[in-house]
């Protein structure tokens, strides 16, 4: 005769019972499709989990229900798909999967925004961002030529939210950049090409002027302008024709991208004048000019600058 204490068989049960049950998990994501107008497009993911998830497709924020006429689901042994038929321009959009169990849901990686083309002037910042989610949080990671990005002195990795950027502060080298997010519920990427445009031997030119300020005594103004020219123009400011160098009350800020400015700290109304900007290369000059106007009629408590 055996006999079986009741003591221990419902713990030895519900050990059995956690090594069996799964949450839901994506073990193949939906994926981006196009497809030609007037014919069907099928989305379709593979789907695990004990036990077996309840699974739901929306467009959107709205449920994708048979019912309408326009979408057929599916499933056969944990592949689910979504049919949309006749596929117009309305039918455009974000399409999503959701998998819910007792144990939990799951949500594979999706872009809510891919990466797209970027074309900047050599010497310039890149930056390249996409808007991911899922759950749990996805993993980003940036690749370009099939290698990893590290954050250094090349390249910055910036994230708030669900939004993902990948900076580089001297456009870095152009090609193809990938980004891949992955989770326990599967794996989705993204890619887009970088274009560094070199620029073209030319004289100076403003490609945004300085403009002429209007501002309270003590306050502060800045006059910032942008030059593009190659080689790169040197910049030179004066005020009514006597040249300017940084001291206590004014700082000159030049950058590699051309762009500039001349800053005025604690401004005194006699320092109301003309300001020229000039930009000079072995190709020629170009000059601007702008009013700075200190009045005491703005009211003290209002610090910004104004035209």
């Amino acid at each position: 005769i055996m006999v079986v204490s009741l003591d221990v068989l419902p713990l030895a049960l519900l050990e059995q019972a956690a090594v069996t049950e799964m949450p839901p998990r994506f073990a193949v994501p939906v994926t981006d499709i196009k497809v030609t107008e007037g014919l069907d497009a099928v989305f379709e993911c593979v789907v695990t989990g004990t036990p077996v998830p309840v699974v739901q497709w929306f467009r959107g924020d709205t449920c994708a229900t048979p019912g309408t006429g326009k979408y057929v689901v599916s499933q056969k042994e944990g592949l689910h798909s979504l049919k949309v038929k006749a596929v117009g321009p309305s039918d455009g959009g974000l399409y999503r999967c959701r998998a819910v169990n007792r144990l939990g849901e799951g949500k594979a990686p999706l872009f809510l925004q891919q990466v797209s083309d970027v074309e900047v002037w050599e010497g310039d910042v890149a930056r390249l961002s996409v808007t991911v989610t899922g759950s749990p949080t996805p993993k980003i990671q940036w690749f370009f030529n099939a290698r990893k990005l590290t954050p250094c002195t090349d390249c910055k990795l910036v994230f708030a939210g669900n939004d993902h950027s990948l900076i580089l502060p001297c456009a870095g080298v152009q090609g193809e950049y990938l980004c891949v997010a992955s989770s326990a519920h599967g794996e989705t990427s993204c890619s887009a090409q970088l274009h560094v445009c070199r620029r073209q031997p030319g004289p100076p030119c403003f490609a945004r002027e300085p403009g002429s300020v209007r501002c309270a005594p003590g306050s502060r103004a800045a006059l910032e302008h942008a030059v593009l020219g190659s080689p790169c123009p040197a910049g030179l400011c004066s005020e009514g024709g006597r040249r300017l160098l940084p001291d206590a009350r004014r700082s000159i800020a030049r950058h590699p991208d051309g762009s500039g400015s001349l800053t005025v700290w604690h401004c005194l109304e006699e320092g109301s004048g003309l300001y020229t900007c000039r930009a000079v290369s072995a190709l020629g000059e170009a000059t601007s000019t702008a009013v700075l106007t200190v009045t005491g009629k703005c009211r003290p408590s209002d610090s910004s600058l104004f035209p």
